[in-house]
This record gives structure tokens, sequence and C-alpha cells, in this order.
């Protein structure tokens, strides 16, 4: 209560306090029975709502008053000064163990929320008034001479149904602030008021009757309130329960008319009965809150996930087991052009590009059919402007029967950027074993592909040649490096073309060649050689200033031997180039071979 009912907390003291007193004025007045005590007593229920609802430093504000107040009503009562200072403290023992439990093994902040906090909240009470009927039945005994188990029976058959009845009606009527953001929707006040009247009726209808005891048919309207406005419902039904049926036993009307004995005991068996089916339908109550908190929950989750979803620049989707869209985030119209409503409902293949259908087809049917649990797939779209896009599909296997889901990523972009990539990549890759010049492979490049050869060739199907150019220095010095270097662009042009595509012919240095014949025999690769010896000196080289020159090669060829490495065999083939340059140039030498060779 205090500031939940209130803005100004002082005015909320000052309510609570008024409250109580005329409740405790009214309650010594009109229901004090032959044992002393009154035979209902709510002061002290209002009082510890207010301790529950505010700081400790409040609470402490709060008992005082209630101590002040009690003095107060006993000595207008007349009553002894030991009752007037026993029922005080009796009083301040009860709220405040009633707060201090509640607050411990209850607390007010889970009210309503489980099943079990009616239970621990009833016991709590229990222990608090226990404790304050020992005080109060002491003051009687020593007082007025009453004794003291029946004066602390009194006292409890008094405040106890109090307590169990009017703390819980006020706490579900005051809910917290803080508790209202997983509170479900109100309900319609029309809702409420017909279910409030059909408590009303229902309660008139059993307590406006003395023939039969059927309280009972209660309970159903009770249960009902309770299904559709939770623990309020409880509280607001009992309320009416608690007033209609108050007002038949004042004037001897009702059920409990038959019911044999004083006044105060039919009112205490009527606090009793409302203590009854208000626990019955407060744990109802806590699980209707539980489940409507968790939807409410559920659906802000949700909510929050949308917000989300509609803001992430990837496609979240989910298609049926039949292939078909069921949900598309906004990204898919940003992606595709189309507007997402258009979509929902049709196929997923329709936008694939038709080559790669066939391979999307096959890898839903296997999420559907549990043969696969996801998949990742880049597929080509339409669209629709007509252009295409490259998109990966991430997607994932749902429940049995409810299709499949995940994410669209348009990897348009980084597939050209890959693209271009590769490209750079292959060019870095042809110019570090290219010759500039020539456009031969360069020296790096021939000793590359000579090692893998070396180890997968066998040893007499591959041969070497290397030569370079006869008396190249006059060439540069008589016609400059330009026309130098044509003549090796010619010479190199010449030479490809005299051997197979297979064959490797490469530039290692600056007039120095290179020729790797595989899957011939030594004597056939001497005749290759020679071809290319006679090509070259038979060519006609035109130079840029217009005069033309002929150039002749020497070259030196040596054929593998078994187990050879590759510096042996390049050693033997340079040893037979310097030889042929010996023996006058023009001209071409093998390599000292091994009597398997020269038998070949």
């Amino acid at each position: 209560m205090t500031d939940i009912l209130f803005e100004n907390k002082k005015t909320a003291q000052v309510m609570v306090f008024a409250l109580a007193a005329i409740c405790a004025f009214v309650s010594v007045t009109w229901t004090k029975h032959a044992g002393g005590v009154a035979t209902i007593w709510p002061a002290n229920a209002i009082i510890v709502v207010a301790m529950l609802r505010s700081s400790r430093s409040d609470g402490r504000l709060y008992v005082m008053a209630l101590c002040v107040m009690t003095i107060l009503i006993n000595i207008g009562d007349h009553r002894p000064w030991g009752i007037v200072l026993g029922f005080a403290l009796a009083n301040m023992v009860e709220v405040t163990m009633a707060a201090l439990l509640v607050r411990r093994i209850s607390p007010v902040a889970h009210s309503f929320e489980q099943p079990g906090w009616a239970f621990r909240f009833a016991v709590a009470i229990f222990i608090s008034v226990i404790g304050s009927a020992v005080v109060a039945g002491g003051a009687l005994s020593f007082s007025e001479h009453h004794p003291w188990v029946a004066g602390s029976k009194f006292w409890m058959m008094s405040h106890l149904p109090g307590l169990l009845i009017i703390v819980p009606m006020l706490l579900a009527l005051s809910p917290e602030r803080d508790r209202q953001r997983l509170a479900a929707a109100e309900p319609h006040m029309a809702t409420t008021l017909f279910l409030m009247a059909f408590v009303a009726a229902t309660s008139l209808a059993v307590f406006s009757q003395s023939r039969y005891p059927i309280q009972f048919l209660i309970l159903p309207s009770l249960l009902l309130a309770t299904y559709h406005l939770n623990a309020k419902g409880a509280a607001l039904s009992v309320a009416i329960v608690a007033v209609i049926g108050s007002f038949f036993i004042l004037t001897q009307t009702g059920p409990l008319i038959q019911v044999h004995g004083p006044a105060a005991m039919k009112i205490y068996i009527f606090q009793l009965y409302l203590v009854t089916i208000f626990f019955c339908a407060l744990p109802l109550g806590a699980v209707l809150t539980q489940r409507d908190q968790k939807a409410n929950l559920a659906e802000q989750r949700f909510q929050d996930f949308r917000h989300l979803a509609d803001r992430v620049g990837d496609v979240l989707f989910r298609a049926d087991a039949a292939g078909r869209w069921c949900y598309l985030n906004p990204a898919y119209a940003r992606m595709s052009g189309f507007d997402v409503t258009t979509k929902l409902g049709q196929p997923v293949l329709d936008d694939v590009v038709p080559e790669d259908r066939p391979a999307l087809a096959q890898a839903q049917a296997e999420l559907t059919d549990g043969t696969r649990d996801e998949i990742k797939l880049v597929v080509s779209i339409h669209r629709r402007d007509g252009t295409v896009r490259h998109v990966e599909i991430l997607a994932y296997r749902l429940d049995e029967g409810d299709g499949f889901g995940g994410l669209i990523r348009d990897v348009t972009d980084q597939m050209t950027l890959e693209a271009q990539n590769r490209q750079i990549t292959a060019a870095y890759e042809t110019a570090a074993n290219t010759d500039e010049l020539t456009a031969l492979p360069n020296r790096r490049a021939f000793f590359q592909v000579l090692g893998v050869h070396l180890s997968d060739t066998a040893p007499s199907d591959l041969t070497v040649a290397l030569f370079d150019l006869d008396h190249f220095k006059r060439v540069n010095d008589q016609y400059g490096h330009p026309a130098g270097d044509v003549v090796l662009r010619q010479v190199a042009q010449t030479v490809r073309a005299t051997m197979r595509e297979c064959d490797m012919v490469a530039r290692i240095g600056g007039e120095e060649f290179a020729i790797l014949i595989v899957g011939e025999s030594h004597g056939q690769a001497m005749a290759m050689a020679r071809r290319t010896l006679h090509a070259v000196s038979a060519a006609s080289i035109v130079l840029p200033e217009g005069p033309t020159v002929h150039v002749t090669i020497s070259m030196g060829l040596a054929t593998r031997t078994d187990h050879e490495d590759r510096d042996t065999l390049i050693s033997r083939a340079d040893q037979a180039l310097y030889a042929a340059k010996r023996m006058g140039r023009n001209r071409l030498e093998e390599a000292s071979m091994t009597s398997d060779q020269i038998l070949s």
C-alpha cells in the first residue's frame, strides 16, 4: 500500500493509520466477546501490508503508530493497564514477526507467482500469531484472571483469520509497480464486472437462505474469477463473499444460523470458511500468474527477435517441408527486389537460376527426409530487375515435418573479389615463372618442373638440353641491345615451334636456354635437338634497323641415368654444351652415356 496507492508518501501513511484505527475501533466496539478479545481484528493486517510495501525505517514508524493506537483504543474501552500494555506489546510482536517472516520465507516480490507461496505465507502468519497470542494470553491472565491458554486461543481465533484473509487480499489488489512489466494484459472491464456480479449473485443465493448448507456453491464462481483475473480475482471474490456473508450473519440469516453457539463462534467459522476458499484459489492464481508471465515474456522475446530480424543484413527464412517460403525478413526484399508478401507460400526454387535448381532441390530433399541436418550451398538467383546475384544458403532441419530454416547471405561481392584475387594471384604466379622478354618459362619455373619429373618419370625418359647463342655479344655490340632482344625473342619462337607441346623450353640466363624432353628415348631426344639446331641456323631474323641476320646455337644434351639427381644431370648437359663450343660451335654434343643408354 502506502506509496503504491498514493503518490504522496505522507498522505499514504496518514491514510493507512486512519484506516487501521477505524477498523480497530469498530472491532473493539462491535465484536468484543466475553473472552475480552474482539472477534474480528483487521487492523494488524493493514499494518503488515503497509510494512511489506515500505522500507524498514517506515516499517518501524507503522509499528509505533500501531502501539499508540492500541493503547488509546483500550484506554477508551476502560481496560486495565496490564491489558492496555500487554495488547500493545502483542500487536507489536505480531506485525513485526509477520513482516519479518514473510519477507524471509515467503518474499512479497514473488507473491502469487508460485503455488507454494500461499503455504509459506500461512506458516509465517501462524508463527507470528502464536507469538502474539502468548503475550496477549499472559496479559489477560495477569489483569483479568482469564486462563492463559484460553486467552491465547481467543486471540488466535481473532487475529489469525484476519491476517490470512486481508493481507493476501490487499497484496493482490495493490501489486508492486516493478512487477507490471511481465503482467499479462488487464482483462476487459466488462469481463471483470460480469465475474464479480456472478460471485455476488452466488453469494446472495447461498447466504440469503438458512435451510441448506450450500456454501460450497461459492467455490466454482470463485475459481472462475481466479481463472480469468488471477490472484486479483480471488481477492475481489473473497471480499465480496465476506461483505455479503457478514451482512447476513449480522442480520441472523444464512446457513451459519444452523450452527449452535454464540455469535462469536459463528463469526469464527465464517472467517475460517473465507480462509479456506481463499487459500484454495490462491495456488490456482499463482499457477495462472506464472502462465501469463511466461506467455508475456515469450511474446516479449519474440517481439525482440522480430525487431532484430527486421534489421539484420542477412536474409532469415523458414520454409515448410514442401519447400515453400513460410517466413522471410525484410532483408530478402533488399537482396532480391521482390516484396516479401508476394513470396510467402511460393517455392524456394522459383528465383534460383535453372542450372542451380537440381543441386538445391536435392539438398532440400535431404534436409526434409532427415538424411542431412544442415546444408551450405552457393547458388545464383534472379533479381526482380533481371540481374543475377550469388547467394550462400545456410539451412538447418527443423523438427520433424516442420521443414527447414536458416539464413541467406549475398556473396556476389565476395565472389567477385575472390575471382579478382585469383586472377591477381595467377598473374603474379605467371609473372614469377615467365621470362618477360621471350614469354618463355624462366629459370625458376624450369627447375620446378624438372624437380617434379625427376620424381615421377623413368630415368631413361628424361632428357635435358642446354644451349646458348654463338657470338651473341657481337650482335649487341654491332646492332645494339634492342636488336639483341629481337634476336633472343626470334630464337625463342623458333625453338618453341620445333618442340612438342609437352616439352618445355625455358630461358634460364642472358642468352642461355634449356629444353626439357619427357617421354622420349635418348636417340629420339637427340634427333629432336638436331632439328632445333638446324631450324635456328636456317632462320632469317630481320632487325629493327632493316638488316637481316642469321645466328647459330651450340647445344649440350644429357639423358638422365639411374638415380641421377638434378645437379648432376644439369652439370653433364652443361659440360656437353661447353664441349660443343670448344669444337667449333653451331653443333650438338651429347654428354657421356652409360652402356644402357648407348644400347637404347
